[in-house]
């Protein structure tokens, strides 16, 4: 006998909605601490840099605010249904709010992809002080593939949104699992599963994902390699800041793997090959809304400036004179390798 309910296992998990709220509350401090160390800890050495990152900072702010109090996207997995749980669910449609959710996720995305390029090519400038102009061309061209990397999925995803009412019909008539709220004006339909195009498209967003991961990771250890071949007559220090470099480098494409590319290929893969992974939905959850998180903690972790001032503030150190410290940075390249360690995207 067929069941009359086809809900979800985790339709409407009360409890981890209001665990996850109370998380949220304890760790929102933690932006606009971010926002005032890059505004006033930010040294003059930093020049222009100091703006990449503060944009950066607005973007991750504004995607954890739409994240977990103003929009909120849940997925119901194993299907291809969203809910809007955020506040602003009774004042905008739902479907719109949605559209917000992935522009601004993806100008997140790319505002950090953005600054990770900015910190390469720095790193690799820093022993051409002069660039010439085909070389300020080249790079120009290479900030516009970043972009375009960063920003094409955006209107992909919108575009294959489908028409509600018919593309819920189509799930109560060929899906087996389906939340018995899908009626519900906070319930979104993000795809049709069974579309060549949609399923070709959710192929490609997981193939951009992966392959943004691996550029950051090969662009990293290239620049390290080109440091690493002017290390034969460099001080000790100035290795050992190159050597920080390409650490928390390496550090940032995993970052970027665990809170940005492996959830969204989880989601998409499962809609794909109709997979049915149970508590998928939390793990998709956790991790893609903590991404901006991860973005303010990395940066304390990758930059020092940033790091002396909150390991100051909790008081686990003394003050100590920054001064004394750069001293033997007598090099320009010294004093940009150590405060220029790169932040995730």
């Amino acid at each position: 006998m067929k069941n009359v309910s086809h809900s979800i296992w985790n339709e409407n998990p009360e409890t981890y909605f209001t665990v996850k709220t109370i998380y949220a509350i304890f760790v929102t401090p933690i932006y606009p601490l971010a926002h005032y160390c890059v505004l006033t800890k930010s040294p003059k050495s930093f020049g222009i840099l100091k703006w990449i990152i503060y944009v950066h900072c607005i973007c991750f702010t504004c995607e954890w605010l739409g994240n977990v109090f103003l929009i909120d996207v849940y997925d119901f997995q194993p299907s291809i249904l969203v809910k809007i749980n955020g506040v602003l669910k009774n004042y905008i449609r739902p479907l719109n709010l949605y559209k917000v959710y992935v522009i601004v996720e993806g100008i997140t995305e790319t505002s950090g992809l953005i600054l990770f390029t900015s910190r390469v090519l720095l790193i690799v400038d820093l022993y051409r002080p002069h660039p010439s102009i085909q070389r300020k061309i080249c790079e120009f061209l290479i900030y516009c593939v970043v972009f375009s990397f960063g920003m094409w999925a955006i209107p992909m995803i919108v575009w294959q949104l489908p028409n509600q009412h018919s593309a819920k019909l189509e799930v109560i008539q060929n899906h087996e699992a389906y939340p018995d709220s899908i009626w519900d004006s906070n319930v979104v339909v993000i795809t049709l599963a069974d579309s060549v195009v949609d399923n070709t498209i959710c192929a490609l967003i997981v193939v951009n994902c992966v392959s943004i991961g691996f550029a950051i990771f090969v662009s990293a250890k290239i620049a390290f390699y080109m440091l690493s071949q002017r290390m034969i007559n460099q001080s000790k220090a100035t290795m050992k800041m190159h050597k920080k470099f390409n650490e928390r480098t390496i550090l940032q494409s995993i970052l970027y793997f665990t809170f940005c590319c492996v959830p969204f290929s989880v989601l998409y893969i499962t809609i794909i090959l109709n997979i049915h992974i149970a508590g998928s939905s939390y793990f998709i959850d956790i991790f893609s809304e903590n991404h901006p998180t991860a973005c303010a903690v990395s940066l304390f972790l990758f930059y020092d400036p940033y790091q002396y001032y909150l390991i100051d503030l909790l008081g686990w150190r003394k003050r100590k004179n920054v001064t004394n410290a750069s001293a033997i940075f007598v090099e320009k390249v010294n004093t940009v390798s150590r405060n220029s360690n790169v932040a995730f995207s």
